[in-house]
This record gives C-alpha cells, sequence and structure tokens, in this order.
C-alpha cells in the first residue's frame, strides 16, 4: 500500500466453526469469542538480514523501523537482555557470527491456524525475505518459539502460509464467508499489536468493496473494530466465530479506519499456496480505466453508465488478439455484469489459464461480443523516471502545458522502447486546461481523439478545430508500471 494507507508490519475448509450461532443479545459474546479463537491465533517474529538502508523510504520499511523497539524482556520473542530490533551482538560486538555478521531487522506480525497438520495463514509481508520465523502460540514465560518455514507466498494479494511442525495440539479456526457480511454487523480483531501478544478489540463493519492504491485484486473490508501495527495477518472474526477476513492495512491519517482483506479472496488461492507455492492468475492483458460522464458523452455511451473502458491493448496479448481495442466499453465478462475496473480484475485473476470465454463491449456506441482465451497473468513492473531539463516546445494554443516530441533519448528516461512515439508534458501551468484535466509532467500523449500522435506539430494541428478533446496518456504509477489514461482536455474554460 501507498500514501496514508500503511500496512501494519510488526506487521482449510473443513476446521470447525462454533457449534451454535451466537445470542446477540448475549453481554458476554466477546468474551466467548476470545476463549473460542485465541488458542489458534499465533504471534510471528520474522528476521531479516538488513542488506541496504534500514529505511529506505517504504511502508513496510518503516514498520520494521517502527518495531525495532518492541523488543526486550516481556517480548515472548525476547531475550530478556535489553536488545532490541536487531539480534543480539555477539562478545566482540560485531553480531553473533563475528565481524562480517550484517546487521538484522526484527519484526512482529500475527496469524492463525486454518488446518491442524499446522499451517498458519498471515500476511507475505510479515515474512517477505525472513531469513528466520518464530512463532509463538502463547504468551507464556517457558515456551519456546516454534521454528515456522514458508510454502506458499502471494505478494499480490499480501497472503503467505506457514507450516510449523510441532506435537502442540493445533486448533485450527473457521474460514467463513465474507461475501454474506453486512455493514453494520459486529466483528473481532484479533493480533499482536506492537509487540504486546495476544489482544482482542471489536467493532462493526464499516464498509465493503474498499479500493485502495496498489490492491487492484480485490477490494477491502473496513472495519472499525481497533487495530494497531503488530495486527498483520490477524484474523477478523464474525460472531460465529469465523474467519471473514485478514487484518492488513490502516488509515494512517485516522483512528477507527482499518481494513482487511476479505477471506473469500483468500479461499480462492489456497489450494496453489499449499502445493505449488505460488499461485497462477488468468490475464487479458488489457489497461482499464472507469468511466466518466465526459468520457462517456465522447465515447458515445451512456453518461451514467458504470462500466470500466480499456486504456490500452499491447500487441500480441489475450485482448489484442481476440479483438478487443483501446475505448471498448467492457460491459460484460463471462456471462456477468461489470461495473468497474476492479470487476473486471477480479473476474479475470479467478479464471484458470488457457479457459476461453465470451466478453461484452460498447464500440462506438454499438454492442459487441469477443471471445478472448485467458492468458498467464505476469508479476513485476519497471521503474521509470520523468524528463528532468529537456529542451521545451512553447506551445501554440492555450492547453496550459509545454509538450516536447518524444524521442529515442526521452523513450529511454521513461523507460519506454526506442520506437514509442507521442508526445512528453514537459511543464504544467498551475490551473491552466492542462491541469484542470489531469494531466501531469513526464506524461506521454499518445493519441488525441483517438488519432496517434507523433509530433508536437501534430498534436497542435489536431486541436483547432474544437475545445474539448479526448486524450489517451501514458504515465508511471507509483510502483513502477505504465498506466493508461484518457482524459479530457477542455480548452473552452
Amino acid at each position: 500500500m501507498t500514501g496514508a494507507i500503511s500496512l501494519l508490519f510488526a506487521s482449510i475448509a473443513g476446521a470447525p466453526a462454533f457449534a451454535q450461532q451466537q445470542n446477540n443479545s448475549d453481554p458476554n459474546i466477546f468474551v466467548n469469542l476470545a476463549k473460542r479463537s485465541i488458542p489458534s491465533v499465533v504471534n510471528i517474529s520474522s528476521t531479516t538480514v538488513m542488506k541496504g538502508p534500514f529505511f529506505p523510504g517504504g511502508p513496510e520499511d518503516f514498520f520494521r523501523k517502527f518495531f525495532g523497539d518492541l523488543f526486550g524482556s516481556g517480548s515472548p520473542f525476547g531475550d530478556g537482555s535489553g536488545n532490541r530490533g536487531q539480534a543480539p551482538e555477539g562478545p566482540d560486538g560485531n553480531g553473533p557470527a563475528g565481524p562480517k555478521q550484517m546487521p538484522r531487522a526484527i519484526s512482529l506480525g500475527t496469524g492463525f491456524i486454518i488446518d491442524k497438520s499446522g499451517l498458519i495463514l498471515t500476511n507475505n509481508h510479515v515474512v517477505e525475505g525472513a531469513e528466520e520465523i518464530r512463532i509463538a502460540f502463547t504468551e507464556e514465560r517457558g515456551e519456546t518459539p516454534t521454528i515456522g518455514k514458508v510454502v506458499g507466498r502471494d505478494p499480490e494479494l499480501d497472503v503467505a502460509l506457514i507450516r510449523v511442525n510441532t506435537e502442540r495440539a493445533m486448533v485450527p479456526l473457521a474460514l467463513g464467508d465474507s461475501d454474506a457480511l453486512q455493514v453494520g454487523e459486529y466483528v473481532m480483531a484479533i493480533g499482536n499489536p506492537f509487540g504486546q501478544g495476544h489482544s482482542v478489540t471489536h467493532g462493526i463493519i464499516s464498509a465493503k468493496q474498499r479500493p485502495l492504491p496498489d490492491f487492484t485484486l480485490s477490494t477491502y473490508l473496513q472495519t472499525d473494530a481497533p487495530i494497531n501495527p503488530g495486527n498483520s495477518g490477524g484474523p477478523l472474526v464474525n460472531q460465529k466465530g469465523e474467519v471473514i477476513g485478514i487484518n492488513n492495512a490502516i488509515e494512517a491519517r485516522a483512528q477507527g479506519i482499518g481494513f482487511a482483506i476479505p477471506v473469500n479472496a483468500v479461499k480462492m488461492i489456497l489450494t496453489q499456496l499449499r502445493t505449488k507455492g505460488v499461485v497462477s492468475r488468468g490475464y487479458i492483458g488489457a489497461l482499464v480505466g472507469e468511466l466518466t460522464p465526459e468520457v462517456a458523452a465522447q465515447l458515445k455511451v451512456p453518461k451514467d453508465l458504470k462500466a470500466p473502458f480499456i486504456t490500452n491493448v499491447p500487441a500480441g496479448q489475450p485482448a489484442d488478439k481476440a479483438g478487443l481495442k483501446a475505448y471498448d466499453v467492457v460491459t460484460e465478462f463471462n456471462g456477468k455484469k461489470v461495473e468497474s475496473g476492479t470487476d473486471l480484475v477480479t473476474a479475470v485473476t479467478t479464471l484458470p489459464v488457457g479457459e476461453t470465454v465470451p466478453i461484452k463491449v460498447l464500440r462506438n456506441g454499438k454492442e459487441m461480443t469477443f471471445n478472448i482465451k485467458i492468458g498467464r497473468r505476469p508479476v513485476g513492473g519497471r521503474g521509470k523516471t520523468t524528463p528532468s531539463s529537456e529542451p521545451k516546445q512553447r506551445p501554440k494554443a492555450n492547453t496550459g502545458m509545454e509538450i516536447q516530441t518524444l524521442t529515442p533519448d526521452l523513450a529511454a528516461q521513461l523507460g519506454l522502447p526506442a520506437n514509442s512515439t507521442g508526445v512528453v508534458v514537459t511543464a504544467i501551468n498551475l490551473g491552466g486546461p492542462a491541469d484542470r484535466s489531469g494531466l501531469s509532467r513526464g506524461d506521454v500523449i499518445l493519441e488525441v481523439d483517438q488519432k496517434p500522435v507523433a509530433s508536437v506539430d501534430e498534436f497542435y494541428s489536431m486541436i483547432k478545430k474544437k475545445k474539448s478533446h479526448l486524450l489517451r496518456v501514458r504515465r508511471s504509477g507509483e510502483s513502477g508500471q505504465d498506466i493508461f489514461a484518457v482524459i479530457v482536455l477542455n480548452l473552452s474554460q
């Protein structure tokens, strides 16, 4: 997660549920929930060798540093020596392995048992890059932490599956149905906040289907049950003691706004995590945006239509082979209505690779259906920078921006292929048409009114005849991935 949304670092089927539905009027309902659930929740400590700067600025690294002060004699993972945040030093002051030992960061998180064989579910960011994972089942001083091993990870959904080998009786939590949740329903969060050990809080489901940055595979559950750093990977349970979410993120600017990954999204990948260790997802190779009334009018579809539209179709990808094009408005996928980009991503990624399904679109106001073969979703992106001190082309119209023809050198700076074409926005005038339209410095304008643009002169010749234009823009996202946006540039204001 990025921006103000912070990961909670410190952060199988068939498991028995409560025998009976709890009585909502029972004043001890959360007492009973805690007694039933806490024995199935574990505290996780992961040790990571620090190979670079300790605090480069990402949310995960922030919480790694933050939790460096959580360890001491009071922690179930502490050694009682007062050493905090890294492995105890050796007698020469250079670490347990001598002077060449790299410094180590220790982070805390939570997990919960989902199978009596020793499978534990948590967040991927709790154990990512860990050299050693230690599991504590209680806060008893005499307990020796058990070593855990990652058997499967899914960085995109931010979940991981750990296995422990222990003679301890493992009591799994049941996995519930997050789709059946209702806003206002009581829930309880269990975790290891700030290294304090097993703790519970309760509240309600504040909202469902919350989209957040960099979380495109699903939407979040929002809850006001107080959760804190260290709760990452812990269960959010309903009144029947079923897990309906995995605590994952908090809104750093507010209190009482926490987010959990819906358990139904997790259940769909558990088999792959357990048997393959990785997750293969469906992919069609098309990038999409959300319709606005202004864009809808340009695309000749109803202004109140809720649907995503395609902003880019790379050559050779499944969408391209199926015949889809930029500006197609997707209304149905595999026989189900699609109202947002998240709906489409969720529908695509849940399908098996190789399956062929129908996709219905509106093109120039006309309904068309294509059959598309699902490919395998790639993972990763490349970083890009914006041009720094390039020569500027003086504007020939009041666009409120300065642009330059995309050259091979500029393309290299932006991480684009050398043969890329378009014009690059090199400056934006505050409050001008380009600024009001949402354009930014470093954007590459690829098309004007659905026609390719290859130079500055072409761009200005294409915007002479009217005051409102549809621009297709390529830009770099916060995680380095390509984003293709469609923007209405209004020059009449």
